[in-house]
């Protein structure tokens, strides 16, 4: 990552101390997709390159992106917990429902044998399984990705940061010898 100012790094309506700011949206952004396919099971490193004068930032920064990422893995881990308890009221309510369902199948069979219409006594068994196919979603297919996301955001808490100072970039000879921008007359 290159950056001419550390200032870029930090979103720039936070008024918090440098070492407890959030990153910039587009930084976090750049960061997470950077890593977001890197194997886990190895330390991932942040090469910073910055073109002004370093001081005792390298572990300001370092704390910086720790604590940013450790307050998203708290807020996902908060997220987690509240799906849980939702898909457990939804998973108690679904089984009641399903047992309600199939009492009542039981006591409509027993009550009107051989009266009770086909479709009602399938559409008892139908409704039974739609009550339970909520909570299991819940459960299953939105419970996995908040997981994964806990995780990763946990990986990028525990990131190494290395900083390192690079030369002001000089503009190209292209760049120098045309005139720039023009601004409007009267201006």
């Amino acid at each position: 990552m290159h950056v001419r100012s550390l200032e870029q790094l930090f979103n720039s309506l936070d008024p918090s101390p440098f070492w407890d700011r959030h990153l910039d949206r587009e930084a976090a952004t750049f960061i997470e997709e950077e890593f977001s396919d890197r194997p886990r099971d190895r330390a991932w490193l942040l090469n910073v390159s910055i073109a002004e004068q370093l001081d005792d930032t390298q572990s300001d920064l370092q704390e910086a992106v720790k604590r940013y990422y450790l307050r998203l893995t708290d807020s996902v881990r908060h997220q987690v917990r509240e799906q849980l308890r939702v898909a457990r009221i939804s998973l108690a309510l679904g089984i009641g429902v399903f047992l309600a369902c199939m009492v009542g199948r039981e006591l409509l069979d027993g009550e009107v044998a051989g009266r009770l219409p086909r479709a009602l006594d399938e559409g008892l068994i139908v409704l039974a399984w739609i009550a339970l196919w909520l909570p299991i979603e819940q459960l299953v297919s939105d419970l996995v990705p908040l997981l994964r996301q806990r995780s990763f955001y946990g990986h990028l808490a525990r990131i190494r940061v290395h900083l390192r100072r690079t030369p002001a970039v000089l503009p190209t000879p292209r760049e120098a010898a045309s005139p720039g921008p023009i601004a409007p007359d009267g201006a």
